[in-house]
């Protein structure tokens, strides 16, 4: 039942109707398409103020007018760009959880952030998160930006909160405090982590700090469900 319920919520920012789902991609929601990607690419890389639309109108090959067709500004390119990456890591929660849906609850908080880093190694693909790079850029000076980051993020922690939650009521983490303020507490060790990440380019930094938060959060019962599971790497 917890899966089930996990998956839902994951799945639900995700909905479209079946009007859209079978209409014929036109070329302009390709054209589309290619700049959000190309500026998710070069938000993660450059940050907000090292990318220029012109920049990546000259990477896809779109006019300057018909990006304006598209985003009224930058910012609001931002913010698309911001609430497609929150579907995209969505669905990287899910891949990592693959074959562990039954696993329990504390195997499962782990195994959403070890498997999503191997996942983006493996793809040799960098495990910088744009929404924390456009948290400490431009949050506070673009209210659309910042309304964007906070939907992201809420749903990140619905999702997170539900799994210790799970965790809490079968004994394997304290429960002596909230499961939002825990799942808060686990977000912001994961943010913290991919700064050092960034700064000194050592994947094993990732999820060094988590390991050890999950570990100290775990009771004994906790710890022991962990070590049967032969969970990698803690």
């Amino acid at each position: 039942m917890h899966s089930k319920t996990i998956g839902h919520k994951l799945r639900a920012s995700n909905k479209t109707t079946g009007l859209i789902d079978m209409a014929r991609p036109r070329k302009s929601d390709h054209s589309r398409q290619q700049l959000l990607d190309t500026g998710s690419r070069m938000l993660t890389e450059f940050g907000y103020h090292g990318t220029g639309i012109k920049q990546v109108l000259d990477a896809v090959g779109v006019p300057k007018g018909s990006f304006y067709n598209f985003f009224p500004s930058k910012e609001a390119f931002v913010a698309g760009i911001i609430y497609q990456y929150g579907e995209q890591a969505a669905g990287e929660f899910r891949q990592a959880l693959e074959g562990h849906e039954q696993a329990p609850a504390v195997v499962q908080v782990w195994l959403t952030f070890h498997n999503k880093v191997r996942n983006k190694l493996a793809a040799g693909e960098s495990c910088a998160c744009l929404l924390g790079a456009m948290s400490a850029e431009i949050a506070q000076a673009s209210p659309l930006c910042n309304e964007a980051i906070a939907t992201v993020e809420g749903r990140w922690l619905d999702t997170l909160e539900l799994l210790i939650r799970n965790a809490q009521q079968q004994g394997d983490l304290r429960d002596d405090t909230t499961a939002r303020e825990l799942a808060s507490l686990v977000y912001n060790c994961w943010q913290g982590s991919l700064l050092q990440y960034q700064v000194s380019g050592d994947s094993d930094v990732l999820l060094l700090q988590l390991k050890t938060l999950i570990l100290t959060l775990a009771t004994e019962q906790g710890r022991a469900t962990l070590d049967r599971a032969d969970t990698p790497e803690i």
